[in-house]
């Protein structure tokens, strides 16, 4: 994830970003009406990387196996196709 110091900006930039309010879910900055910006606040807790990388195993795997099924769905409708060629 990139960071951006605010270091250097003008004080009213400054003033802005210290006083949104960022819940645990985080929020959306939007400008005319459209969403720009998501802000999510910074974890308390050190990232669990064995968690991390067990969720996307699971994932994977879950992933995997839901296009094996779409694809053993997919050759059946195919075959049931009649054939078209002469």
């Amino acid at each position: 994830m990139k960071h951006i110091s605010l270091d250097r900006e003008d004080e009213r930039v400054k003033r802005f970003v210290r006083s949104l309010s960022v819940d645990s879910d985080g929020f959306i900055l939007e400008l005319e009406g459209e969403p720009v910006l998501k802000v999510l606040p910074v974890a308390d807790e050190p990232v669990d990387k064995a968690k991390v990388t067990a969720a996307i195993l699971k994932r994977r795997n879950e992933s995997r196996r839901l296009n094996n099924e779409w694809e053993a769905v997919d050759r059946e409708m195919w075959d049931r196709l009649p054939d078209t060629a002469e």
